[in-house]
């Protein structure tokens, strides 16, 4: 994590230094660094998970403060996750159907986000919302990649 906050200071003063501005991401302040933050929601709203590791099964993850609420818990359930955001600045999430990292998936650019997955129709002709069930750090799906 150390290297990745180095890497991202060191490109905004080369930026600074070269006279270019960027402005921030959409997700600015919303998550920690090297995270993802899984959003009850789309557009980053409801109940947020802040989270490091990669997720075999979200049905077993549950938002903080909520012990009967988890990331997933079936179909088309209100709270399943409906938005994410990847602060991890050089690694793409890879966001599956099914739990095990296996079936249907989409992954999210590194540093990007998908502010609401209703938009995201899957092989299986889904659509992503409020049917993921798990995520894995890492380039391993075969579908589109998302950032928006």
């Amino acid at each position: 994590m150390i290297r990745r906050i180095s890497a991202m200071l060191l490109a905004a003063a080369s930026l600074f230094g070269a006279g270019v501005i960027t402005a921030a991401p959409a997700q600015a302040a919303s998550c920690t660094p090297d995270n993802a933050c899984l959003y009850s929601d789309a557009d980053f709203g409801g109940y947020k998970r802040d989270d490091y590791s990669t997720r075999t099964n979200w049905a077993n993850i549950y938002y903080p403060g909520t012990p009967n609420i988890p990331l997933y818990a079936g179909d088309n359930y209100i709270f399943n996750v409906s938005s994410m955001d990847n602060w991890d600045t050089d690694t793409r999430i890879s966001v599956y159907y099914n739990s095990a990292h296996w079936g249907p998936c989409f992954k999210i650019a590194a540093y990007g986000y998908v502010s609401n997955m209703a938009y995201i129709t899957l092989s299986n002709g889904k659509q992503a919302n409020d049917v993921m069930n798990s995520h894995l750090f890492g380039d391993n799906c075969s579908g589109t990649v998302y950032n928006f």
